[in-house]
């Protein structure tokens, strides 16, 4: 017997076996996935068994042959069936049925092969043949891994092909590892390959779930951080921001640069009242472009229904004056403009510097800003 083919096929149950117990832990898989993961190592680990019990008895006469024939019989079994499993842990569920249905056929075949030896024999000395109808049980088996290669690109398309080395090399074991011993049955690397691509195909379809959870996370992460209407920066990025802000006081309140605007939109409530919600998220939406327009180089934060906030750093910190009078102008030009209230982006504003001798906190600039556009919207109304 070869020792390296014993090593093997111990290595491949021993994985098996260690996998069918840990499928359920430290996974992100769905009780559905862990279930069919199981299933899959199990019946790896027991058709790797059978294999080898059956390659023992051809070589060393260490059962009758009524023992081999059975071993035999139930590897041919299992066979069919590993497809199955590996396409439904890798998450195809439509056609699943269908094919554990037809796979059930080989066994009917297996099971008259029993009493025939149509698939396969064990004759008195407890040698195993091929039968005539062989080409049945490599017919399903093709089937089966031409099911789980189908599976395999579907997973590649899913995945927009970010995967596709990882695919490939699973294909390429299970493929190689099959079809030689289809071709020879001397080569023992059926079972082998298999183990080895139900293992790999474990890691991988976490993997990918790792993926898509980390995709989900970012998604949300970003829906959260951005106003849904105008797609500026939301309360939520504002409040984390503040955050950030007063920490920076803390620790370095003399080296800190920063001013803020805050404004307020004209007559929403109007529009709203006159036209209906839709012209007022309308007027939400150019009003906040125009805003987006003048601090080109700042974040803007929508901190409430008709509040907008831009905070001011670095070049646009340094050109402050000439972004104060480009408000102002604006601001002038829009509430005056001849044109239906709908049409105009009118809004107050008001500007406060940061002071490291007196500002303790961002809220104490915001307080300035806050009361400067106000004292703008009295202002404006005037006009």
């Amino acid at each position: 017997m070869d020792h390296n083919y014993t090593v093997t096929i111990a290595v491949c149950v021993i994985s098996m076996i260690i996998l069918a117990i840990d499928a359920g832990k430290n996974t992100i898989l769905n009780k559905d996935d862990i279930k069919w993961f199981r299933i899959t190592f199990i019946l790896a680990a027991l058709g790797a068994i059978c294999e080898y019990l059956g390659v023992l008895a051809d070589k060393t006469n260490f059962c009758s042959p009524k023992i081999h024939w059975f071993i035999t019989f139930s590897e041919f079994c299992i066979s069919p069936y590993l497809g199955v499993c590996l396409a439904r842990s890798s998450g195809m569920k439509h056609s699943i049925r269908f094919m554990l249905g037809f796979m059930t056929l080989n066994v009917v075949v297996e099971i008259i092969s029993l009493f025939t030896g149509i698939v396969f024999y064990i004759d008195s000395s407890g040698i195993f043949h091929r039968g005539p109808a062989y080409a049945s049980y490599l017919i399903f088996c093709a089937i089966d891994f031409g099911y789980v290669l189908f599976v395999f690109i579907l997973i590649g398309i899913r995945s927009k092909l970010r995967y596709l080395i990882n695919i490939l090399l699973i294909t390429s074991i299970m493929i190689v590892g099959n079809v030689a011993n289809a071709i020879d049955g001397s080569i023992n690397s059926g079972y082998m390959s298999i183990c080895v691509t139900a293992i790999l195909l474990y890691i991988l379809v976490q993997t990918i779930l790792r993926h898509l959870m980390i995709e989900t996370i970012n998604m949300e992460k970003d829906i959260s951080n951005h106003d849904a209407l105008t797609r500026v920066m939301s309360r939520v990025s504002f409040e984390n921001k503040i955050r950030d802000f007063d920490k920076e006081i803390s620790s370095q309140a003399d080296s800190l640069e920063f001013a803020i605007c805050e404004c307020d939109l004209n007559n929403l409530k109007i529009v709203n009242d006159s036209f209906g919600h839709d012209s007022g998220d309308a007027y939400i939406i150019g009003c906040c472009k125009t805003i987006c327009d003048i601090f080109k180089h700042s974040p803007v934060f929508r901190i409430g229904g008709d509040e907008f906030v831009a905070i001011l750093q670095n070049d646009d910190y340094e050109n402050i004056e000439r972004l104060k009078q480009i408000v102002d102008d604006v601001t002038r030009s829009e509430i005056t403009k001849d044109c239906p209230l709908v049409e105009k982006k009118s809004f107050a504003a008001g500007f406060a510097i940061y002071d490291s001798t007196s500002d303790k906190c961002f809220n104490d600039v915001m307080k300035r800003a806050d009361t400067e556009m106000y004292e703008n919207k009295k202002m404006l109304k005037s006009l």
